[in-house]
């Protein structure tokens, strides 16, 4: 039996887009909506809610989640409030969908879609050497192919 953690690198990387879409939409409230008082309503109701989801939310979420590969099947286990346990048989599974983001290797965002019968299993933030050994785990891939 193997565990499998994401990669904390991801983190800030998430962290940043966050705030570039926040600030995004503070500029685009600013520019297109004549009320300042509903503006500044609104930005301080998107900067705060950014604000947990960059230091509250994403931290607990991307640390509450682990994969478990054993023989036969792999386990995800995730969830910050409420647990979700997910797993699917390797025989089930019918194919898989492996995404790597530029500069995937400095970044953690590496994702892996294990699609099975009537439905699928997402495998999201993991480094680019524990997402090709879980692809081999799970025989999906032999050895070297990526």
């Amino acid at each position: 039996m193997r565990h499998f953690y994401p990669d904390k690198k991801c983190l800030p990387i998430l962290q940043i887009v966050i705030t570039v879409i926040t600030a995004v939409l503070v500029l685009a409230l600013n520019l297109y909506i004549p009320a300042k008082k509903v503006v500044l309503i609104a930005s301080i109701t998107l900067v705060s809610l950014a604000f947990i989801a960059m230091f509250i939310y994403l931290p607990l979420f991307i640390s509450s989640i682990e994969y478990t590969v054993t023989d036969s099947e792999i386990a995800r286990s995730s969830g910050v409030f409420i647990r979700f346990d997910r797993s699917v048989k390797f025989t089930s599974i019918q194919y898989h969908t492996f995404i790597r983001t530029p500069f995937s290797d400095k970044t953690g965002l590496n994702f892996i879609s294990l699609f099975v019968f009537g439905g699928h299993l997402s495998l999201m933030f993991l480094n680019i050497k524990d997402a090709e050994e879980i692809l081999v785990l799970t025989g999906s891939l032999s050895g070297g192919e990526l």
